[in-house]
């Protein structure tokens, strides 16, 4: 095991028991849905918990044709009423990348390859955690309409992922953004993080590891961070995180959600 990850590792955990004593703001923007905001001396992170068992859920990416909107941007064309950045990207996305049945055709593969898929199930949303480093243009499930793809994986059925070849960044402070699930692809954890302001440097990938398992989640895949890391919430007034380029970023691509009432 790498010796600088296992003592980042540690630093991590032992933020579990400080950020348990945390007053997290609460709410449920939408049916289905809750937000917790946390705030302690240096960190300020976003977490949202969407049941996908909901039929009132829908899980949407962005087609090849509308890359590079912001965040805000992708939501309101889309129609979602929650939007996350996702793909690593320059020019085209960096690994898989699939909005409503339509592959982007021009990813290029780098290491980007640790990938989520949803897909229509009764009465809900279906999703699958899948590696697609050597497919970056093919998805091989026939049911996915939508798929994302990050670097590195950070949870594994419960497992913590060790990768052999880990992205330096990974060690350093940054705004970050992941997605996870829950065991059974029951609830869709999102995670954002600020960073890059003063007393608020952020927060490595590792410390996105005991964040995602404090709230449930045995899969999780590290996404685009940085100047890109950015949570959209309609029902609260849009951007609810401070993006650290202090205005939106054009992004590669998203994932949304939208929810419909009865």
């Amino acid at each position: 095991m790498n010796p600088a990850r296992t003592s980042l590792l540690a630093l991590s955990l032992s933020l579990v028991g400080a950020r348990a004593t945390a007053v997290d703001r609460v709410t449920r923007p939408y049916r289905c849905v809750q937000h917790i905001h946390r705030e302690l001396p240096g960190l300020d992170a976003h977490v949202v918990l969407i049941d996908l068992h909901c039929p009132a859920v829908d899980v949407v990416a962005t087609r090849p044709v509308d890359r590079h909107v912001s965040v805000s941007g992708f939501a309101q064309e889309y129609g979602a009423q929650i939007a996350i950045n996702a793909n690593f990207f320059d020019g085209s996305t960096c690994g898989l990348a699939m909005g409503d049945g339509r592959v982007w055709r021009d990813a290029y593969r780098d290491r980007c390859g640790a990938s989520v898929a949803f897909g229509p199930r009764e009465g809900g949303t279906r999703l699958a955690f899948f590696e697609s480093v050597d497919q970056p243009t093919t998805c091989e499930l026939g049911w996915a309409r939508q798929v994302i793809t990050g670097w590195p994986r950070l949870l594994e059925r419960g497992a913590v992922v060790f990768e052999p070849e880990e992205p330096i960044g990974m060690y350093r402070f940054h705004p970050r953004t992941a997605v996870g699930a829950t065991p059974g692809g029951d609830t869709l954890v999102l995670a954002v993080v600020d960073g890059r302001r003063n007393g608020l440097a952020g927060m490595t990938s590792l410390g996105l590891i005991p964040l995602m398992e404090e709230f449930g989640a045995s899969d999780a895949i590290n996404l685009d961070g940085g100047g890109s890391t950015e949570l959209y919430i309609a029902a609260e007034g849009g951007v609810v995180n401070r993006p650290s380029d202090r205005v939106e970023r054009r992004v590669g691509n998203h994932l949304g959600i939208r929810v419909v009432d009865p």
